[in-house]
Protein backbone atom coordinates (compact mmCIF):
# COMPACT_ATOMS: atom_id res chain seq x y z
CA UNK A 1 0.00 0.00 0.00
CA UNK A 2 3.11 2.62 0.98
CA UNK A 3 3.87 4.34 -2.24
CA UNK A 4 5.47 7.54 -1.27
CA UNK A 5 7.80 8.40 1.98
CA UNK A 6 8.07 12.09 3.20
CA UNK A 7 10.71 12.95 5.57
CA UNK A 8 11.78 15.45 8.10
CA UNK A 9 14.97 17.40 8.06
CA UNK A 10 15.93 18.85 11.28
CA UNK A 11 17.15 15.94 13.26
CA UNK A 12 15.73 13.67 10.93
CA UNK A 13 18.14 14.22 8.07
CA UNK A 14 20.53 16.65 9.16
CA UNK A 15 22.01 17.10 13.01
CA UNK A 16 20.82 20.00 14.46
CA UNK A 17 23.04 19.66 17.49
CA UNK A 18 25.79 22.89 16.48
CA UNK A 19 23.03 25.29 15.26
CA UNK A 20 21.37 24.87 18.29
CA UNK A 21 25.08 24.81 20.55
CA UNK A 22 25.64 27.98 18.33
CA UNK A 23 22.25 29.84 19.04
CA UNK A 24 22.41 29.24 22.76
CA UNK A 25 25.89 30.79 23.10
CA UNK A 26 24.93 33.72 20.94
CA UNK A 27 21.87 34.63 22.62
CA UNK A 28 24.12 33.86 25.91
CA UNK A 29 26.38 36.21 24.75
CA UNK A 30 23.27 39.14 24.25
CA UNK A 31 23.21 41.80 26.81
CA UNK A 32 19.55 41.24 27.57
CA UNK A 33 20.76 37.85 29.19
CA UNK A 34 23.85 38.95 30.81
CA UNK A 35 21.81 41.36 32.92
CA UNK A 36 19.73 38.01 33.91
CA UNK A 37 22.91 35.51 34.61
CA UNK A 38 21.74 33.11 31.98
CA UNK A 39 24.11 31.19 30.42
CA UNK A 40 24.33 29.26 27.11
CA UNK A 41 23.36 26.23 29.14
CA UNK A 42 20.66 27.49 31.05
CA UNK A 43 18.55 28.97 27.06
CA UNK A 44 19.46 25.02 26.44
CA UNK A 45 17.67 23.80 29.51
CA UNK A 46 14.54 26.05 28.41
CA UNK A 47 14.32 24.71 25.24
CA UNK A 48 14.31 20.88 25.93
CA UNK A 49 11.61 22.45 28.84
CA UNK A 50 9.44 23.96 25.50
CA UNK A 51 9.97 21.29 23.46
CA UNK A 52 8.88 18.36 26.11
CA UNK A 53 5.44 20.81 26.37
CA UNK A 54 5.39 20.63 22.65
CA UNK A 55 5.23 24.63 22.67
CA UNK A 56 7.18 26.16 19.77
CA UNK A 57 11.09 25.92 21.15
CA UNK A 58 12.90 28.77 20.97
CA UNK A 59 10.13 31.31 20.47
CA UNK A 60 9.30 30.30 23.74
CA UNK A 61 12.41 30.55 25.16
CA UNK A 62 12.77 34.35 23.77
CA UNK A 63 9.09 35.38 25.21
CA UNK A 64 9.79 34.13 28.71
CA UNK A 65 12.99 35.90 28.80
CA UNK A 66 11.70 39.32 27.27
CA UNK A 67 14.10 39.00 24.82
CA UNK A 68 14.07 41.90 21.86
CA UNK A 69 15.98 39.79 19.28
CA UNK A 70 16.26 36.07 18.46
CA UNK A 71 19.57 34.97 17.97
CA UNK A 72 19.62 33.73 14.17
CA UNK A 73 19.46 29.78 13.32
CA UNK A 74 22.93 29.29 11.50
CA UNK A 75 21.80 26.39 8.41
CA UNK A 76 25.48 26.83 7.53
CA UNK A 77 26.17 24.46 10.97
CA UNK A 78 23.88 21.48 9.86
CA UNK A 79 25.11 18.73 9.06
CA UNK A 80 23.93 15.35 7.26
CA UNK A 81 23.85 12.22 9.32
CA UNK A 82 26.40 10.25 7.34
CA UNK A 83 24.24 7.29 6.84
CA UNK A 84 21.34 9.41 5.16
CA UNK A 85 22.60 9.35 1.31
CA UNK A 86 22.79 4.92 1.66
CA UNK A 87 19.87 5.01 3.19
CA UNK A 88 17.65 7.53 0.71
CA UNK A 89 19.46 5.48 -1.72
CA UNK A 90 18.45 1.96 -0.94
CA UNK A 91 14.48 3.88 -0.27
CA UNK A 92 14.20 5.45 -3.45
CA UNK A 93 14.78 2.46 -5.87
CA UNK A 94 11.30 1.05 -3.92
CA UNK A 95 9.73 4.29 -3.16
CA UNK A 96 8.79 7.99 -3.79
CA UNK A 97 10.52 10.22 -1.56
CA UNK A 98 9.07 13.44 -0.71
CA UNK A 99 10.18 16.49 2.08
CA UNK A 100 7.84 17.85 4.64
CA UNK A 101 9.46 20.74 6.58
CA UNK A 102 9.10 23.95 8.69
CA UNK A 103 12.14 25.92 6.88
CA UNK A 104 13.24 28.87 5.27
CA UNK A 105 13.70 29.77 1.71
CA UNK A 106 16.37 27.58 -0.63
CA UNK A 107 15.93 24.15 1.11
CA UNK A 108 15.68 22.96 -2.02
CA UNK A 109 19.19 24.21 -2.82
CA UNK A 110 20.16 23.06 0.69
CA UNK A 111 19.34 19.57 -0.12
CA UNK A 112 21.43 19.47 -3.35
CA UNK A 113 24.09 21.35 -1.41
CA UNK A 114 24.04 17.76 0.98
CA UNK A 115 24.07 15.50 -1.55
CA UNK A 116 20.77 14.39 -1.65
CA UNK A 117 18.27 16.37 -3.49
CA UNK A 118 18.30 13.84 -6.37
CA UNK A 119 16.59 11.19 -3.95
CA UNK A 120 13.64 13.72 -3.76
CA UNK A 121 10.72 13.65 -5.81
CA UNK A 122 8.30 16.34 -3.66
CA UNK A 123 9.91 18.80 -1.35
CA UNK A 124 7.55 20.70 0.43
CA UNK A 125 8.92 23.43 2.95
CA UNK A 126 6.48 26.03 4.88
CA UNK A 127 8.02 28.84 2.99
CA UNK A 128 7.11 28.01 -0.01
CA UNK A 129 3.37 26.82 0.72
CA UNK A 130 2.95 29.69 3.28
CA UNK A 131 1.73 26.96 5.44
CA UNK A 132 3.88 25.25 8.68
CA UNK A 133 3.58 22.36 10.57
CA UNK A 134 1.56 21.10 12.50
CA UNK A 135 -1.08 22.48 10.33
CA UNK A 136 -2.77 19.58 8.54
CA UNK A 137 -3.08 21.72 5.33
CA UNK A 138 0.85 21.11 4.31
CA UNK A 139 0.58 17.47 4.58
CA UNK A 140 -2.53 17.42 2.45
CA UNK A 141 -0.86 19.64 -0.11
CA UNK A 142 1.72 17.25 0.09
CA UNK A 143 -0.23 14.45 -1.13
CA UNK A 144 -1.70 16.91 -3.35
CA UNK A 145 1.40 17.10 -5.36
CA UNK A 146 2.32 13.19 -4.93
CA UNK A 147 -1.14 12.42 -6.02
CA UNK A 148 -1.64 10.07 -3.10
CA UNK A 149 -4.02 8.85 -0.66
CA UNK A 150 -3.23 9.60 3.05
CA UNK A 151 -2.72 5.32 3.73
CA UNK A 152 0.38 5.26 0.73
CA UNK A 153 2.12 7.85 2.59
CA UNK A 154 4.51 7.78 5.45
CA UNK A 155 5.95 10.66 7.44
CA UNK A 156 9.15 10.00 8.99
CA UNK A 157 10.20 12.84 11.77
CA UNK A 158 11.40 13.62 14.91
CA UNK A 159 9.01 15.09 16.47
CA UNK A 160 5.27 14.08 17.49
CA UNK A 161 3.47 17.51 17.88
CA UNK A 162 4.45 18.84 14.03
CA UNK A 163 5.10 15.38 12.39
CA UNK A 164 3.75 12.33 13.35
CA UNK A 165 0.50 13.76 15.49
CA UNK A 166 -0.74 15.61 12.20
CA UNK A 167 0.18 13.39 9.94
CA UNK A 168 -1.42 10.36 11.94
CA UNK A 169 -4.87 12.44 11.85
CA UNK A 170 -5.09 12.29 8.52
CA UNK A 171 -4.49 8.88 7.88
CA UNK A 172 -0.91 8.75 6.88
CA UNK A 173 1.57 6.01 8.53
CA UNK A 174 4.38 7.69 10.60
CA UNK A 175 7.75 6.91 11.71
CA UNK A 176 9.50 8.62 14.94
CA UNK A 177 12.99 9.16 14.76
CA UNK A 178 13.98 10.08 18.51
CA UNK A 179 16.32 12.21 18.36
CA UNK A 180 17.43 15.63 19.29
CA UNK A 181 14.46 17.41 21.46
CA UNK A 182 11.71 15.97 19.87
CA UNK A 183 13.39 12.57 21.71
CA UNK A 184 11.82 14.39 24.75
CA UNK A 185 8.44 14.52 24.07
CA UNK A 186 6.06 11.12 25.07
CA UNK A 187 3.07 10.10 22.53
CA UNK A 188 -0.85 10.00 23.43
CA UNK A 189 -2.73 7.01 23.04
CA UNK A 190 -4.56 8.57 19.59
CA UNK A 191 -0.90 9.70 18.39
CA UNK A 192 1.09 6.70 18.76
CA UNK A 193 3.24 6.06 15.93
CA UNK A 194 3.78 3.33 13.37
CA UNK A 195 6.95 2.74 14.09
CA UNK A 196 9.63 4.27 16.60
CA UNK A 197 13.41 3.98 15.33
CA UNK A 198 16.66 5.67 16.96
CA UNK A 199 18.42 5.88 13.85
CA UNK A 200 17.76 5.51 10.03
CA UNK A 201 19.37 2.90 8.58
CA UNK A 202 16.68 0.97 11.14
CA UNK A 203 14.07 2.12 8.33
CA UNK A 204 15.49 -0.10 5.79
CA UNK A 205 13.85 -2.79 8.51
CA UNK A 206 10.59 -1.63 7.84
CA UNK A 207 10.42 -0.74 4.36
Amino acid sequence: MVKVLFFDIGYTLVNEDAVWERRCQDQAATEEAKKLGLTARDIWYEIERASAARLPQFMTVIKKFGFSQAAPYRHELETLYPDAPAVLGALSEKYSLGVIANQAEGLSERLRDFGIGQFFTYVISSSDVGVSKPDSRIFEYALMAAKRAPGEAVMIGDRLDNDIAPAKALGMKTVWIKKGFGSLQTPHPEEAPDYTVDSLPELLGIF
